[in-house]
């Protein structure tokens, strides 16, 4: 069911923001990650982003695992014990972590952010100037369109999350880069 990650070439994403994202997975403003999809019918691979609480409920769903606290442990150790490539059989599970967002969605935010530096892009963030990119079209774009800017920004080494109250990105400023 899962194997060996390769790491995410040419990135500035590192293990400890991944660790992060699995570990604060509790919260109502969850934190990001990137990991490999292998797709076990094609023998592709495809680094995605989602939330670090979906990729642990891909491996309940997976797994089998029940939702109580001795379960969720479980779930994250395994999230944690892998080095970031997993491959789902599950529907639920794979449907859970299955990105939204296309690649050529994935190309067009690298390029306009590409000129950007690191203060920029947080300030960006911090000012709701990204997520302003998302406007309009239905929720389902808007969260495609969230989760492929904050696949952009981990690239680029900045640990962004989802906002409880508007499912706005913020940074998450307790995270040293």
């Amino acid at each position: 069911m899962f194997s060996v990650a390769t790491a995410i070439a040419g990135s500035n994403y590192s293990e400890g923001m991944y660790r992060r994202a699995i570990l604060d997975g509790d919260s109502t403003s969850p934190l990001y990650l990137l990991f490999t999809l292998h797709d076990a019918k094609t023998g592709k691979d495809r680094v995605v982003c989602t939330l670090g609480s979906g990729l642990v409920g891909a491996i309940h769903f997976e797994r089998h695992l029940d939702f109580d606290s001795a379960s969720h442990k479980k779930a994250k150790a395994i999230a944690l014990s892998h080095l970031h490539r997993f491959s789902f059989s599950n529907g639920k599970a794979l449907h859970t972590v299955q990105p939204l967002y296309s690649e050529a969605m994935l190309a067009d935010f690298r390029a306009r952010l590409s000129k950007m530096s690191h203060a920029q892009l947080v300030a960006a963030v911090d000012q709701n100037e990204l997520s302003r990119l998302c406007k309009g079209g239905s929720a389902s774009k808007w969260h495609a369109c969230q989760a492929a800017l904050a696949h952009v920004l981990l690239e680029r080494g900045i640990l962004v999350g989802s906002a409880d109250q508007t499912g706005s990105l913020f940074v998450e400023r307790t995270f040293f880069w």
